[in-house]
Order: structure tokens, then C-alpha cells, then sequence
């Protein structure tokens, strides 16, 4: 009788314990973790472009082994720490860039931005990148800027490999208002659109976000400890995964997934690049502003290599047809963490993913404090 007895309260109290758990996440959920998914990104354009809210505090996950993050913006949209910034327009940098320069996976005090701005206290820092921007966002972002009398001393552009499949497939001009427009949907869906795909994942997307936080946690530590084995005992092992867009450099263009490079196709990227590029640069020279170009490899450029396209010489080529300040490369500093460090991928990156994790962030931002400053 003991012995079902006991049997019969664990069961209770494990009943009791599960209840509390879910309660206590469907409150979390609900009240303190809201907006968990698309943070403050806005896809409510009537001309099928995206940007951010103005005046915005959400929390924010895109990137899936990191964990969630939070997301402030000042009243033009951009992304900030959320504290009381310094008005100060006589010296002041402005950072072009998408996801990379954005952050995203981390909050912004510990994002390469956000460190720049912490240590660098005699220029205002203003970051205008959005995830799944490229040149041609970020020319309409500059001229909007200068429409609003905000005039940069700096303007620092960061070109991610992204930006050739982003100008030959994502965004064209919009010929009756000249604001860029997506060509194809976003790869960011909308919240609307993951809602109408499934209902029940749009339930337990809302409800069990505590739960999703300590499961990811869990498995993305199991995955570590599996590569780190995985490495001892094969040298071919890999956990870089698929890019598909940045593996032009040691890919044949054939070998491509085409829809990536629709309509205008690799080199109508590259020539649509040079294009935004150039403009961008007549406007820095027009208002008497430095203009650097920055270039940086991804996880996959450095395990691969550049073996059919150098983005480091197309770098050096954009900077010579802008007349940029200066072209400042992150390869080679990327490239030492990797011959140091037997485990550098996920030690600069975050797991199955192309981004920086802090670490790499603090790379970068002891890089350009060194170059720019």
C-alpha cells in the first residue's frame, strides 16, 4: 500500500509541477515575452517594401540557435540600445548594412555597432541596416537621410556577399514613386503569412516561447559537444551547411541554384552593385562625408575559399570605380581566428548559420575602430 501510495502522489505532484510549468510559460509567453518572431521588421508597405517601426521595443529571434534577443528603435527607425542617445550632428557615422550589420541573434550593446558606439565617444553612432537589404535599399536609406537634414561625416558601407543574389532577384526601383520594392516575397515572411500557413504552429509559437528557449538551449549544447567529437575523430567533418548565396566564390556559377540569381542573373548583380555603389559615393562627396567600403567573409568563404570568384579583388575594384576613402577587408583577421582556433566556426559564428556570434562582432569592431578612426 506504501509503495502506491508513493506511486500515486509523484504522479500528482509531477501533474501539479506540469501545470505550473505551462501556466507560468503561457504568462511569460503572453505578457513579458511578446513579439518573439519579427521584432519590430515592418511588412505593412502598400508598395512591397519593408522597414522598421519607428519607436519600437520588441523581442526578436531569426536566427535559430540564438537565443532571443531585443530589438529598440529611435523615431526615424533605426536600430539602437534603446537609452537616451546624444544629439550630436557634427560628428556623426552611419553604418549601411543588412543582417550582418544589423545584429541579428544579438541584443545591441553586443553587436559590432553597439560596441563602436560604447567605446568611440566622439562620434553618434546611427545604424540604418534591415535584414535582406543591399545597395539599392541602401542608396534610397542615404538620400532619405540627407532629405531629413541629417548630414554624416562618415558613411561606412558593409557589402555582404548577400548583395549580388539580393540586386539580381530581390529589389528593383519602383518607376512611379523611385522606392526600391521587392521583385519576389520576402525570405522574411510576415507575421501574416506565417499565421495563415499554420494555425497550430502560430499557437505554439505564441504560447510556449519559455519552453522553445530552454529546449533550444539544451540541443544547441548537445550540438556543440557533438561537433567538437565529430572533429577529433574525422578532419573532413564540416557544420558550416548550405549558404547557396554566398558560395559563388568557390562554386561555378552552373552550379548555382538559379531562381537565387533571377532575373538579372550574377553578373546583372554585380553590375547593379557597382551602380548603387557608385551613387552612394557621388552623394558622400557631395556632402564632403568619408566614405568606407567594408568586406568580410562568411564561415563557408573561409573553410572554401575564393577559387572562382575573389570577393576581396571585386572589393578592391568597387572601391577604385567609387573613389571610395578607404576599402577596409576583414579576411585576413577572420582568416587568423581560423588558423588559430581548431573549433573557430562556432567560435565566431553561430551554429548552422552565416552570422557573427558576439565574438565575431568584437572582431569586427576592433577591426573598424582601428581603420576609421
Amino acid at each position: 500500500m506504501d509503495s502506491i501510495s508513493k506511486k500515486k502522489k509523484f504522479i500528482i505532484i509531477s501533474i501539479i509541477l506540469i501545470i505550473f510549468w505551462i501556466f507560468v510559460d503561457l504568462v511569460y509567453s503572453r505578457f513579458i515575452h511578446t513579439d518573439i518572431s519579427y521584432g519590430c521588421l515592418d511588412f505593412n508597405d502598400k508598395n512591397n517594401f519593408y522597414n522598421l517601426k519607428s519607436n519600437c521595443i520588441a523581442t526578436e529571434k531569426l536566427v535559430k540557435t540564438s537565443p532571443a534577443y531585443k530589438i529598440f528603435t529611435d523615431k526615424n527607425g533605426y536600430r539602437y540600445s534603446g537609452k537616451i542617445k546624444k544629439d550630436d550632428q557634427e560628428n556623426l557615422i552611419v553604418f549601411l548594412g543588412d543582417s550582418f550589420t544589423y545584429g541579428v541573434g544579438l541584443n545591441f550593446e553586443e553587436t559590432f555597432v553597439g560596441k563602436i558606439q560604447k567605446i568611440n565617444i566622439n562620434y553618434e553612432v546611427l545604424n540604418l541596416a534591415v535584414p535582406s537589404y543591399s545597395p539599392t535599399t541602401y542608396l534610397y536609406q542615404l538620400e532619405s537621410l540627407i532629405k531629413k537634414n541629417i548630414v554624416p561625416k562618415k558613411i561606412v558601407l558593409m557589402l555582404d556577399l548577400t548583395d549580388v543574389s539580393d540586386e539580381a532577384s530581390r529589389w528593383k526601383i519602383n518607376e512611379n514613386n523611385q522606392k526600391p520594392s521587392l521583385r519576389v516575397s520576402s525570405n522574411i515572411d510576415s507575421p501574416k503569412q506565417d499565421s495563415d500557413k499554420n494555425k497550430f504552429k502560430e499557437f505554439k509559437n505564441k504560447n510556449f516561447k519559455g519552453s522553445r528557449m530552454i529546449f533550444a538551449y539544451i540541443n544547441n549544447q548537445i550540438r556543440l559537444i557533438k561537433i567538437k567529437f565529430l572533429k577529433k575523430i574525422s578532419k573532413d567533418y564540416s557544420e558550416l551547411g548550405i549558404t547557396k548565396t554566398g558560395d559563388f566564390t568557390y562554386k561555378d556559377y552552373e552550379n548555382l541554384e538559379t531562381k537565387l540569381w533571377l532575373p538579372l542573373g550574377f553578373e546583372g548583380g554585380l553590375k547593379k552593385i557597382k551602380s548603387n555603389v557608385k551613387k552612394i559615393s557621388i552623394i558622400s562627396n557631395k556632402i564632403n562625408a568619408d566614405f568606407y567600403i567594408v568586406i568580410y567573409p562568411w564561415a563557408v568563404t573561409l573553410q572554401y575559399g575564393q577559387k572562382i570568384f575573389n570577393w576581396e579583388n571585386f572589393g578592391d575594384d568597387l572601391c577604385n570605380i567609387s573613389n571610395c576613402r578607404k576599402l577596409i577587408s576583414l579576411f585576413d583577421v577572420f582568416n587568423e581566428e581560423k588558423e588559430k582556433h581548431e573549433n573557430w566556426s562556432t567560435d565566431l559564428f553561430f551554429l548552422y548559420d552565416t552570422h557573427w556570434n558576439e565574438k565575431g562582432h568584437d572582431i569586427v569592431a576592433k577591426s573598424l575602430l582601428e581603420e576609421i578612426f
